[in-house]
C-alpha cells in the first residue's frame, strides 16, 4: 500500500466552482452502516489514516445519527467511508433531513 502525502484541502478558489457540498459521511464497518456529520467523519478518517500508516490497531470512537460506537480499526479490519453530497436540485437541509441528521 502506498502512502500518499498529506494533501491540503482544495483552495477556496477551486472549491468556489464546485456545486456539491459534503453534508455527511457513511461509514461501512463489518455488517453495519453508520451515518455521521462531516466533522465526525473527517475525524474518523484522520484517525484511520494514522492507524493504517502505523500498522497498528486501536479503538476509535464514532458519533453517528443513532448514538455512539467504538470501532476497532486496523490494517486487517475492513472499513469504508463514503462522502454524501447535497442532492441535485435540493438544499443541504433537505439532504440532511433525508439522511436523518436534521
Amino acid at each position: 500500500m502506498t502512502d500518499t502525502q498529506h494533501a491540503d484541502p482544495l483552495p477556496d478558489s477551486e472549491v468556489a466552482g464546485l456545486s456539491a457540498k459534503t453534508v455527511a459521511h457513511v461509514v461501512h464497518y463489518r455488517r453495519k452502516t453508520y451515518v455521521t456529520r462531516p466533522s465526525e467523519g473527517y475525524a474518523l478518517l484522520k484517525r484511520v489514516r494514522t492507524l493504517l500508516r502505523d500498522g497498528t490497531t486501536d479503538l476509535v470512537p464514532l458519533v453517528h445519527r443513532d448514538g455512539f460506537v467504538w470501532l476497532a480499526v486496523g490494517p486487517n479490519i475492513p472499513i469504508a467511508v463514503d462522502e454524501i453530497e447535497t442532492d441535485a436540485g435540493h438544499s443541504e437541509k433537505h439532504t440532511l433531513k433525508r439522511l436523518g441528521l436534521d
